[in-house]
């Protein structure tokens, strides 16, 4: 790593970084310098030496093309970055045969007038050289040379940039319906419609064709034909043509996505960041046995004092958490030293104790107190063990959970769970926890190999990741944002399922063995605060992503890591929990707040800074760990390293999804695919599928509408008033239906 670094430094020690932006914006100057020089030379002094050195260079003829060829060259740059050495390259070249066309007059100019004074000095070489080829005298064959390498040279553009030629073909135009009526169930009006619908292919073709000429002035004109004079079929019209944009636009944008990354080419050794970025133990665990003993002699003496005999077994001891295994005599209910919970806090003059009855897979009671001489664990002490260097060798979703009441390195796969939910109050570690989750995931695998999309409501726990390549979009911290980005999840989870049938596979690992040049990332969706989206107005439609993303995602390789700081049955329902059997708690407030997270008591009683309870289904008893500690200089420093690394020549949008970036940046549209504006922005969503059942049910009711979106009455109203407001449906008119404006 050290020469690493020292590589890196002198790179910024060496002045000017040549990237596309640079480089583009010199050829774009230099061309604008010319032209002003050409046109306004004889008004400016520093622009009359442009034009001498032009005219010594290009002379009369050649100038102007230089400077209209130097500023197309500076935008290809700017748009085709990844093909800058080429464009450098054939610039010179391109120059050279144009400036030589354009003084083809001096070949046959009778006056012997010379290259180097009328044509510059840049077409001089082709011409001397060519004439010595072919002679003086055969000034056809040199015109001929230099018009075949032009076009040589310019297939040769066209094809290096993948220029699409405009191939003329015959279309035969079908006669077309000025309006998509709907299909009368009477045989007497199909015999009047005189008029043919238009073919699907007809109109594909159409609407590919508009979609490149549309604008936005345009849409909003539709928009008013719509509402005030297009009736039903101008808007099922508008639907129809709204869809096949956006199925074009998202099959465009997933292949552009796909040839983007297959373009990078990431380094594929593993691990992907040195342990010396990451604070390690200092020392060994000290252990007071004196203290020990004396801490159990007094658990021993308080039950027998209350008419329970116990015995000691034996003690755990962990990083801040110490078992004192007691085995209770024949006949001694459980139930007994439970109750005795806080007469033992006393005795043992503890802040949090916590009682195991029983202790898995023994015969002992477990009493856990707080380690007089707590011990720090650091990530960097748990990736670098054998215990995860083994565990990488059978997988590569492992995560670090911490160190176990007994000292054992605690690992779990994410593969196996395949969802996490977290839950701590404020302070509890829970931040800490979420960021020893990521890293670790990042330490074992490459960008082309796992993928990320963040939610950080609080705006502050996950933008320090931001640009990384890792990242599938940016991090979103808006709920509406959010919103779509689960939407855009399960889309992407049913085209996978689609891929894994076609392959006839039924996971991710098969698939990739099957196709290995067609390999499909694993997807992590980590949302920090899961209350935040509860309480947005949307909670229905996230609890039903959710639900759907845990229980069909596993095979297909998306991962949830949701957490928050509200265990409540308001934010955690029980179709979430049901869904996501694994769970971790930090220290909570409450037994409530415990048994919401957890299903049982415990949560309560932990020590906070990284205390926690593992759950899942494969085990019947949550498990005490204590969670790594990672801080802000140890994240910014493994960031750094995974920048340095991976984003060499690669700006932050490169690495994005276009489709999801395009879908969070779309502003509100309605049913017919144009922009509304007003509204409040939470019902904007509940705004949008209203005007979609309307058109579909042709009705419009408040009823209607909760029993369809599930809202209550007095909501359910409001956004019949604003559909109203809109133009979307007429005033109500005592009991009649309201009339369906679009």
């Amino acid at each position: 790593m050290a020469r690493r670094r020292t590589t890196y430094r002198s790179k910024r020690r060496s002045g000017i970084t040549l990237d596309k932006y640079t480089i583009g914006r010199g050829f774009i100057i230099l061309g604008v310098l010319y032209f002003f020089a050409f046109f306004m030379a004889p008004t400016s002094p520093i622009l009359q030496r442009f034009h001498q050195a032009s005219y010594f260079i290009f002379g009369k003829m050649g100038t102007p093309p230089f400077f209209a060829v130097s500023i197309i060259f500076g935008v290809l740059v700017l748009l085709k970055g990844h093909l800058i050495s080429v464009l450098t390259k054939q610039f010179g070249i391109l120059m050279l045969l144009i400036s030589a066309i354009l003084n083809f007059p001096l070949l046959d100019d009778p006056k012997g007038n010379s290259y180097t004074e009328e044509g510059g000095y840049i077409s001089w070489p082709i011409f001397y050289l060519l004439e010595q080829g072919f002679g003086a005298d055969n000034p056809m064959a040199i015109k001929g040379v230099i018009i075949t390498l032009l076009v040589i040279l310019i297939i040769w553009i066209f094809y290096k940039f993948n220029i699409p030629v405009p191939i003329p073909r015959l279309n035969i135009r079908l006669p077309e319906q000025k309006s998509l009526e709907r299909r009368p169930t009477s045989s007497k009006s199909e015999k009047t419609s005189g008029k043919k619908e238009l073919s699907y292919d007809a109109y594909k073709a159409k609407l590919e064709k508009e979609q490149q000429s549309d604008t936005d002035e345009t849409e909003q004109g539709s928009l008013l034909k719509n509402i005030f004079g297009g009736g039903s079929a101008r808007s099922e019209n508008s639907l129809l043509k709204t869809a096949l944009k956006s199925t074009l636009a998202k099959s465009v944008d997933d292949k552009v996505h796909q040839k983007t990354m297959a373009s990078i080419s990431f380094p594929k050794d593993k691990p992907t960041f040195g342990l010396d970025l990451l604070r390690r133990q200092q020392g060994t665990v000290e252990v007071n046995h004196e203290l020990l003993a004396k801490k159990a002699e007094v658990v021993q003496s308080k039950l027998i004092e209350f008419g329970v005999p116990v015995s000691i077994d034996g003690f755990d001891i962990g990083p801040s958490i110490i078992q004192i295994r007691v085995k209770p005599e024949p006949g001694i209910k459980i139930s007994t030293i439970e109750n005795l919970k806080q007469d033992l806090a006393l005795a043992t003059k503890s802040k949090a104790l916590r009682i195991v009855a029983p202790i898995p897979g023994t015969d002992c009671v477990g009493i856990q107190i707080p380690n007089p001489k707590p011990t720090m664990v650091h990530l960097g002490d748990v990736l670098g063990s054998s215990d995860f260097t083994q565990t990488m060798q059978k997988g590569l979703m492992n995560m670090t959970l911490g160190k176990a009441i007994d000292g054992v390195n605690v690992i779990k796969s994410l593969e196996d769970m395949p969802h996490l939910l977290i839950a701590g109050a404020t302070g509890s570690g829970k931040s800490v926890g979420v960021n020893d989750f990521i890293l670790s995931l990042m330490y074992q695998n490459n960008p082309n190999e796992l993928k990320f999309l963040m939610v950080d409501p609080k705006q502050v726990e996950l933008e320090m990741y931001a640009g990384l390549p890792y990242l599938l979009a940016p991090i979103v911290t808006q709920s509406e944002k959010a919103l779509k980005l689960l939407q855009r999840a399960v889309e992407e989870m049913e085209v996978r399922y689609t891929k894994l049938a076609k392959a006839r596979v039924k996971k991710l690992t098969e698939y990739n063995a099957k196709f290995p040049d067609e390999q499909l990332y694993r997807i992590v969706f980590v949302i920090d605060e899961l209350a935040d989206l509860m309480m947005s107005g949307n909670k229905k439609e996230v609890e039903n992503c959710i639900t759907r993303i845990a229980q069909k995602a596993r095979a297909v390789g998306i991962h949830l890591i949701v957490a928050t700081q509200r265990p409540s049955v308001n934010v955690i329902t029980g179709l979430i929990k049901a869904n996501i059997p694994t769970r971790i708690a930090f220290g909570v407030v409450s037994q409530i707040d415990s048994r919401t997270i957890l299903g049982i008591k415990g949560a309560e009683d932990l020590l906070g800074k990284g205390d926690l309870l593992y759950m899942d289904p494969t085990t019947k008893h949550p498990v005490r760990v204590q969670a790594p500690f990672v801080d802000t200089d140890e994240i910014d420093s493994v960031i750094t390293s995974l920048k340095r690394r991976y984003m060499q020549g690669l700006q932050e949008e490169d690495i994005y999804h276009p489709e999801i970036v395009r879908i969070l940046e779309a502003k509100p549209e309605s049913a017919s695919g144009q922009y509304v504006g007003g509204g409040n922005g939470d019902d904007e969503d509940l705004i949008q599928q209203a005007i979609e059942i309307v058109l579909e049910t042709r009705k419009a009711s408040a009823t209607l509408l909760q029993r369809r979106l599930g809202l209550g009455f007095a909501r359910a109203a409001r956004i019949m008033d604003e559909l109203e407001n809109r133009g979307v449906v007429g005033p109500q008119e005592g009991a009649k239906a309201r009339e369906i404006l679009m």
